[in-house]
């Protein structure tokens, strides 16, 4: 069920506030709003999201950074895991800050890649409060990070509960361009305007990405954050006639004057 930005945003702050509230988070974490889950975009926007999972090599982000620099209008989001933070971070300090300073985008991805399915929904907010104190500390601020991927693609009660008291959007993919060259290309060139693309940062994806890039500028294919993606879509459905009449996989469907929005 999608959100009114009205919600979206009280689900933010109450995420602020759980953080200084006693017992706070568990009360958030049991609520039954609806938690804002995202698998694809518009197919109005000749445009895909391309997401990238885990980020444990450096020399692959740093192939894909060099490959980035030849295509200043992509945009990408990453997908870390809070361990791959601070050790790329001790191999390069400057890695995070150069990428979100190029207008990329981060996300939340667990602090190990450990299954958040089989924790409680309290075990699951402090590995996302774990995760954001090591990129605030890389950093050095507080990032806006809206958009989190559970381990495995697993969805599960505690990474909702993860949603609800940290103001996130569940993210999910519609393709991806994994595996070998010939495999990552082809899915690449079968991708459907919209679409959320998963990656991860190692070598085979980096390949693909090479090629891929190209294509799709030749094209007339862009890459976005999902920021870019989730505003887009928001923005058609709420001016749709009390409906979302035909987005599929976009988001959970659900007639929008339930939530109040005019």
């Amino acid at each position: 069920m999608m959100l009114s930005r009205r919600d979206f945003l009280k689900l933010s702050i109450s995420g602020l506030m759980a953080s200084s509230v006693p017992g706070l988070d568990a009360q958030i974490a049991a609520s039954d709003k609806p938690v804002p889950t995202i698998w694809k975009g518009s197919d109005r926007h000749r445009y895909f999201a391309l997401t990238y999972d885990d980020c444990y090599l450096l020399q692959r982000l740093h192939d894909l950074e060099y490959l980035l620099d030849e295509f200043p209008g992509f945009k990408i989001t990453l997908f870390p895991v809070g361990v791959a933070i601070l050790n790329l971070h001790r191999q390069d300090s400057g890695i995070w800050n150069r990428l979100v300073e190029n207008g990329h985008e981060l996300g939340y991805h667990s602090w190990d890649h450990s299954g958040l399915h089989v924790v409680s929904p309290e075990n699951a907010i402090a590995d996302f409060d774990r995760w954001m104190e090591a990129l605030i500390g890389v950093l050095g601020y507080q990032p806006r990070v809206h958009f989190s991927r559970p381990p495995y693609g697993v969805l599960s009660p505690s990474f909702d509960a993860i949603a609800r008291a940290r103001g996130q959007v569940v993210t999910m993919w519609s393709t991806g361009w994994g595996g070998d060259l010939p495999v990552g290309l082809k899915a690449a060139q079968d991708s459907k305007a919209g679409e959320i693309v998963l990656m991860h940062i190692r070598t085979q994806d980096v390949l693909t990405c090479r090629e891929a890039y190209p294509w799709m500028r030749d094209n007339d294919w862009r890459s976005v954050t999902l920021t870019e993606l989730y505003d887009d879509l928001l923005r058609e459905q709420f001016q749709s006639e009390g409906c979302d009449v035909g987005q599929g996989l976009s988001l959970t469907r659900t007639c929008l004057d339930e939530l109040g929005v005019n």
